[in-house]
């Protein structure tokens, strides 16, 4: 893992992180700094008077989503020198803030750990892009040879098993570790499968929000039909709530582009 996103990530888990020792490790990274301050200036987030420093963004955003705006950025990593696998990774991180941000509203609904629900949904397609990475490396730039769906396909065929070995190296949370695994089969989650199913639905509600042309598009039928929603104790009227977040959670997520 990236080393801001590091220590990013284990203030996160410390009942006495403050605005000041957040400031003090984003302030170490001019690229997540500069991130964090555009986001804040950003339509989505932006206040009548621009916000000049970090401490400016802490004091408006507050300290958690200024955690999640800077982890996410430290996450996303380089650009990729291949086109395909630029474009593949373009719509892979839009995908992984879209159900970020949809797993903690929907653990906020549910009255659940929100900082924790951000990082889960923000990394359990982490895998992919681990994948997408070696292609990109391998290529160096060339043209591949093979369709973009084929490589789309093996891609999601090995994403779970690339997940893994890197929550393993980024000695990643349980709760990060295991809706890696299982976002796909929530009946596998052992320790969280309440956050697992979290994620598996924000998972549906991305793809929904933002339709992947390369994977089975999900309508509003299909959401509605869901185990899940039984499983979460979600209502009718709290899927309305969170299907009507659609624009709002799109306009924070272009802010990350």
């Amino acid at each position: 893992m990236p080393g801001t996103a590091a220590q990013i990530l284990d203030l996160s888990q410390q009942e006495d992180t403050d605005a000041a020792k957040l400031s003090s490790v984003i302030h170490n990274d001019q690229t997540i700094a500069s991130n964090v301050l555009r986001v804040a200036n950003s339509a989505a987030y932006a206040g009548q008077v621009p916000c000049a420093s970090l401490q400016q963004a802490v004091s408006r955003l507050g300290m958690q989503l200024v955690t999640e705006i800077a982890m996410a950025v430290a996450v996303r990593g380089r650009l990729f020198t291949n086109a395909t696998c630029a474009e593949l990774l373009k719509a892979l991180w839009q995908h992984s803030v879209l159900a970020a941000f949809y797993t903690k509203e929907i653990a906020r609904m549910r009255r659940r750990n929100v900082e924790i629900a951000f990082m889960c949904g923000l990394l359990h397609d982490i895998g992919k892009a681990m994948l997408l990475n070696n292609v990109d490396r391998v290529l160096a730039g060339q043209d591949m040879s093979i369709p973009v769906d084929e490589l789309y396909a093996a891609v999601h065929d090995q994403h779970i098993p690339a997940g893994i070995l890197l929550a393993e190296a980024w000695k990643l949370p349980e709760q990060v570790t295991e809706a890696i695994v299982c976002h796909h089969d929530t009946e596998q989650a052992k320790s969280f499968a309440d956050m697992a199913m979290m994620v598996a639905l924000a998972d549906h509600l991305a793809k929904w929000v933002a339709p992947d042309p390369h994977a089975t598009s999900v309508g509003e039928d299909d959401l509605r039909g869901l185990d899940l929603l039984v499983g979460l104790n979600i209502y009718p009227d709290q899927l309305d709530e969170l299907m009507s977040m659609c624009d709002r959670v799109l306009e924070k997520t272009e802010g990350l582009q």
